[in-house]
């Protein structure tokens, strides 16, 4: 009789182990699940509060330069809030080129409304806020017409590197976004 007590209680034993580790993953499964729901940790709710500022903490410089044409108005904006980091002196060449290829496009043509804006966003490094969540390397534009979102663009930091590249890229950008 004792062998057979023995294997009962062995029996119980492994099966209590087998609940109790039972409760243990569904608690540790539900901890997971909870904070799954959490709309952002910690590090990333600090990361947020730098917004306008780059990760290694000195401010970003929004530029803005406006043009006007007729009754018409297009805001070419570098922005701050969607960039991570200020202009390095490629991203200056290609702004400066598209600046450029901006006034001969609207020496030749008419905007196609009244109230334009091009925003541009820099994430040079993704580690915070807009950037950090798109965690991409590039260069963002995007075409507003009447305060509505038209047309959007964007291209790798390495693709406006190339000396040989970068004017086409400025060039090509202004014809889709401004063309009809």
């Amino acid at each position: 009789m004792h062998q057979h007590e023995d294997n009962y209680i062995n029996y119980g034993i492994k099966n209590m182990n087998s609940i109790l580790f039972t409760i243990a993953m569904m608690i540790l499964s539900l901890s997971v699940i909870l904070s799954a729901g959490t709309k952002s940790s910690p590090e990333i709710k600090k990361m947020d509060m730098l917004e306008g500022i780059t990760h290694y903490g000195m401010p970003i410089q929004e530029i803005s330069k406006s043009y006007n044409k007729d009754d018409s108005i297009l805001k070419v904006v570098y922005s701050k809030k969607l960039s991570d980091d200020n202009m390095d002196k490629y991203v200056k060449l290609f702004y400066d080129e598209f600046l450029h290829q901006i006034e001969k496009y609207m020496y030749e043509n008419k905007l196609a409304s009244k109230d334009m804006q091009i925003i541009i966003s820099n994430c040079k490094f993704c580690k915070i806020g807009y950037c950090k969540t798109k965690n991409i390397k590039e260069l963002d534009l995007v075409l507003y017409s009447n305060g509505k979102s038209i047309k959007h663009i964007s291209f790798k930091h390495l693709d406006i590197i190339d000396k040989n590249k970068y004017i086409d890229i400025a060039r090509s950008t202004v014809i889709i976004l401004l063309n009809r």
